[in-house]
């Protein structure tokens, strides 16, 4: 298995600083399709798009990431960077796409758009359409999404690639605020040109084959002083700690916290994104705090990851750390 570390979850501590960098996946999005009745949805496809079809149709791309279940209660947000990869496009002319705060609940239903998926599907229960937010009873205020006038964050995106929209003020406020008060936390909407036909943008969503290609969100932030992190002995949050020693020739031991039950791998990763060593093979473990060693003897001298995946449902948390072999 091959994973391209540019885009996979890693947190790494900066001790001189105290800072703590996470890179966070999707935990949910969708497009809104130009449509005065809300007949389409794509829930569960494997893309979503940004801006205008051929056919003079607007689209607009729903995306949300759990800040809370990420980030320590209490924590001050430094940097914000959106990553997402672009997979297909009418023309290879740049267009601004921003970014704005989401207003409004939505859902994600199982609807699911066939062939390239830029036509839509049949919108299904908890579904956000042009005009619902879940489908087929609760409606935005505005046709086409509820959201802030204000500009979170804008890129440029031409041809296909992986675009980031860089940290700015309001995106740093924006995730800051989603920390503070988590029933908030709507996400984010894409606004492409929708001034011109033939502008439209496709991008790679959560539940895309491709795990590199999905939606990550790199959070630097700084932990707050004295956040309690137990209850009755037990983590009250999922936690990847820094491998010790670091770095280690050869063996270094690697401490994870669980705050529920369910089903957990630990992988390590080589710099090109190679499988190295399945530590916790998709194992169900009971909450609690775990510790596991790696021996490094038949490896050669480098950069190294580790990822932890953890549950419930698997694969709720993904974290991953950078580690040293030195020889």
């Amino acid at each position: 298995m091959i994973i391209s570390f540019a885009l996979l979850s890693f947190a790494l501590i900066n001790s001189a600083n105290a800072q703590t960098e996470v890179i966070i996946q999707a935990s949910k999005d969708n497009t809104l399709y130009e449509s005065d009745t809300g007949a389409l949805s794509n829930g569960k496809g494997a893309h979503f798009f940004v801006g205008k079809t051929g056919g003079g149709l607007i689209r607009r791309g729903l995306l949300a990431f759990d800040i809370a279940g990420n980030i320590e209660s209490g924590a001050s947000i430094e940097s914000v960077l959106l990553t997402l990869n672009m997979s297909r496009t009418p023309t290879t002319t740049s267009k601004i796409i921003t970014l704005h705060k989401i207003l409004s609940n939505w859902g994600e239903g199982n609807s699911n758009a066939l062939g390239e998926e830029g036509a839509g599907a049949a919108s299904m229960s908890e579904d956000a359409t042009w005009i619902h937010t879940f489908f087929d009873s609760i409606f935005w205020t505005d046709s086409g999404g509820d959201f802030s006038d204000v500009v979170s964050a804008t890129a440029s995106i031409g041809g296909i690639n992986s675009y980031t929209w860089n940290s700015t003020p309001e995106l740093v406020a924006d995730v800051q605020s989603w920390l503070d008060s988590p029933s908030t936390n709507y996400g984010w909407i894409l606004i492409g040109d929708e001034n011109a036909v033939r502008t439209a943008k496709r991008f790679d969503s959560r539940e895309n084959a491709s795990e590199s290609d999905r939606p990550l969100l790199k959070v630097i932030y700084t932990p707050a002083i004295g956040v309690i992190t137990r209850i009755n002995d037990l983590p009250i949050r999922y936690d990847l700690k820094q491998n010790y020693p670091n770095p280690f020739n050869p063996v270094t031991n690697i401490s994870y916290s669980l705050p529920l039950s369910g089903n957990v791998s630990l992988v390590i990763y080589n710099l090109s994104g190679e499988e190295m060593s399945r530590l916790v093979d998709d194992k169900h473990l009971q909450a609690g705090d775990y510790n596991t060693s790696w021996d490094a003897s038949n490896m050669t001298s480098g950069i190294y990851f580790y990822r932890l995946t953890a549950g419930p449902p698997a694969g709720g948390f993904v974290r991953t750390r950078k580690m040293v072999l030195l020889k």
